[in-house]
């Protein structure tokens, strides 16, 4: 920012701010470093209204400039703005607020102003009449961070996640978020999520809110190995949310974050089905027994929910044993299990228990569909579907919606209502089969994941040979969505017609560095069936010894199990 002079005095510019000549002073102090100085002097007067005028000028001069700019504001003005954030005085505690998340946004602060400005915030937040600025106060502090964190930093923050006030501590889970978690430091992550889960426990919405958008970019990063046996729990608490919130708003923040977290679980286990049945049994021994049944619920694993189910049974927890039912498997092959888990305790006056949900009577009326879809209430979804099979056009409207939103919503109330349903009732969702091919094929690795599931699932229980074929097809052309079916759908059956089909198309893809890993999760799924005669197994060991000295832990990892389940044969 440029400085030949000031082009007006400090009464000049004082004149356009209280005359409500906002613009213009901002594009001068845009323009001219003194005349911004000169703007950090009115912030410093008495009058109250010149102070907040001033703060509004200065909020719109920092929205859009560079690191100069705020350097200057902070080394000549910080002292200015923060003593109007302690004035108390309503109009100049959110106007200062607002100048504060637009200074620091994409911009560090060094450790003396932050520490500064943490202090004053726990003393607003810890001061019941400044509840009016809790919004303003979450903005700036899900923007703060610091340039150098320094022991010092380190036990502010862990001062305040130890707090008894719970605002404080989501304020000290945000900052650890901001400073440690996006340094990659496992144990911030794992901390993060313990107590980020506690707080989801609480009555205030603000409070929760503001925790889920925590959650929700935290995983949006990754979450470390070591932090993932917290995620169960946190997953468990999150759905609870969904199903109990009267917040639209945080209602779809938990789907999202459910979502996330129910993919996470997903990708990790999956190649680690010991650990996953370890953890269930952890949870079990620990008297969760919701939160291991929330798990393997979205781990979608039959074998492991039917295990659970004799768990539960053995420690006598009835009111969370699973309900399951076996049916044939297609062609003669092996038995599915269907998963009926029981209600959530705000779902029981309302939903009969039971395996099957009964119809609503011709006096009752439906729920609407998109209300449904936005719960993800998969029991209100078959209610619907059987009363109104013609409604499974209205489902593929929000498949195929423009709103990722609404298709999100609807792939997830899908892909919870097939383990659900029987034999019989599949038949209702063959006419979506289509649209599931054409999600299958998404460049949204999320809904692709959930459209081949879906599909794997009509196919192996439904009976629905053509839709195996027509992934078998795809094979040569367009390869991308038949790995992650195959995955699933011989997890479910054994098929050795198809088997022989895929091995051939997995000799190349498994070089592929783009359907690698998807290819190898197909090999994992064909052998847990065990080494059938008759294949010719040996052509996949100079592969496999490729794939055991890959970079990638989880191709190292399956590529492991697979190769020794070769040897054992």
């Amino acid at each position: 920012m440029p400085s030949g002079g000031a082009v007006l005095s400090k009464d000049e510019l004082r004149e356009l701010v209280l005359s409500w000549q906002i613009k213009e002073a901002v594009r001068l102090a845009m323009e001219d470093s003194d005349v911004l100085l000169m703007l950090l002097d009115l912030v410093r007067e008495d009058d109250v209204n010149t102070k907040v005028r001033a703060l509004l000028a200065l909020y719109e001069v920092l929205k859009g400039e560079d690191g100069e700019t705020r350097l200057l504001v902070i080394n000549e003005g910080f002292d200015a703005i923060i003593s109007a954030l302690k004035s108390k005085e309503s109009r100049l505690v959110t106007k200062s607020l607002k100048v504060l998340s637009a200074l620091v946004e994409g911009f560090p602060l060094r450790k003396e102003e932050f520490l500064k400005l943490v202090d004053i915030l726990v003393e607003l937040v810890k001061d019941p009449g400044i509840e009016f600025a809790s919004i303003e106060m979450a903005e700036l502090v899900t923007k703060l961070t610091v340039a150098q964190p320094s022991p010092a930093i380190r036990s502010k923050v862990a001062w305040l996640i130890s707090s008894d006030n719970p605002r404080l501590k989501g304020m000290g889970l945000r900052l650890l978020l901001n400073i440690f978690v996006f340094t990659g430091d496992p144990k911030s992550f794992e901390r993060l999520l313990e107590e980020a889960s506690e707080l989801l426990l609480s009555d205030d919405d603000i409070l929760v809110d503001f925790v889920l958008d925590v959650l929700v970019e935290a995983l949006q990063r990754g979450v470390p190995e070591d932090a993932m046996k917290v995620l169960p729990r946190v997953l468990s608490r999150v759905k609870r949310i969904v199903a109990r919130s009267d917040d639209f708003f945080i209602r779809s923040k938990a789907k999202r974050l459910a979502r996330m977290g129910e993919e996470a679980l997903y990708n990790y286990y999956r190649s680690r089905p010991e650990e996953a049945k370890n953890t269930l049994h952890r949870l079990v021994l620990n008297g969760e027994y919701s939160t291991a049944m929330d798990l393997a619920i979205s781990l979608g694993d039959e074998f492991l929910i039917k295990w659970l189910s004799k768990t539960l049974e053995k420690e006598g927890a009835e009111e969370f044993t699973p309900r399951f039912q076996v049916v044939d498997g297609p062609r003669g092959g092996p038995a599915g299990v269907v998963e009926f888990s029981p209600p959530a305790p705000s779902e029981r006056q309302r939903r009969p228990a039971g395996i099957t949900v009964e119809k609503f009577s011709d006096g009752e009326s439906l729920p609407s569909l998109e209300r449904v879809l936005e719960e993800g209430d998969a029991g209100a979804l078959l209610d619907i579907l059987r009363s109104r099979p013609d409604s499974v056009r209205e489902i593929e409207g929000f498949l195929r919606s423009g709103d990722p939103g609404k298709r999100s919503n609807a792939l997830w109330t899908l892909s919870r209502l097939v383990n659900r349903m029987n034999n019989g009732e599949f038949e209702l969702l063959y006419p979506l089969i289509p649209t599931f091919f054409d999600v299958a094929d998404s460049g949204n690795p999320w809904e692709r994941n959930k459209g081949a599931k879906i599909l794997a699932i009509l196919a192996s229980k439904g009976g629905r040979r053509d839709i195996i074929e027509k992934m078998l097809g795809l094979l040569p052309e367009r390869p991308l969505p038949a790995p992650e079916f195959f995955s699933y759908y011989f997890i479910y059956t054994w098929d050795e017609d198809a088997v022989s089909r895929v091995l051939e198309f997995l000799k190349g893809a498994l070089s592929n560095p783009e359907l690698q890993f998807s290819a190898l999760m197909v090999l994992d799924a064909i052998t847990m069936w065990g080494i059938r005669p008759g294949i010719d197994w040996e052509s996949f060991l100079p592969i496999l010894e490729g794939l055991i000295n890959s970079d990638d832990n989880e191709i190292r990892r399956v590529a492991k199990r697979v190769m020794e389940r070769f040897k054992t044969a």
